[in-house]
């Protein structure tokens, strides 16, 4: 875990949120500050498409959280309906829409 992490959480009902999460500031072996970050979309159709991350493209306000281990894969529990899982910076995620 470092500085410059990217986490990204998918969820929904009917649709499919996409949020990117940057590392601030890391406290320990076990805890992370993280701030929402904004995401490039790239429509494929007319509700969905894939979201990448805008690297120190900050929103909203900072928060510490748990490191969570899942085997092979580092996570933190954003809230009790969201998880965030570590990605890469360059990887599309899919994301669907209703208006």
């Amino acid at each position: 875990m470092s500085v410059g992490d990217i986490f990204v959480s998918s969820w929904g009902y009917e649709q499919t949120n996409v949020t990117f999460y940057q590392v601030l500031s890391v406290h320990g072996k076990k805890t992370v500050t993280v701030r929402e970050i904004r995401a490039n979309s790239e429509y494929t159709d007319s509700m969905v498409g894939f979201k990448t991350p805008v690297l120190n493209d900050f929103t909203g306000e900072c928060f510490k959280r748990q490191i969570k281990d899942f085997g092979d894969e580092l996570a933190i529990k954003i809230e009790d309906f969201e998880t965030a899982y570590k990605t890469l910076p360059e990887e599309k995620h899919r994301f669907s829409s209703y208006y």
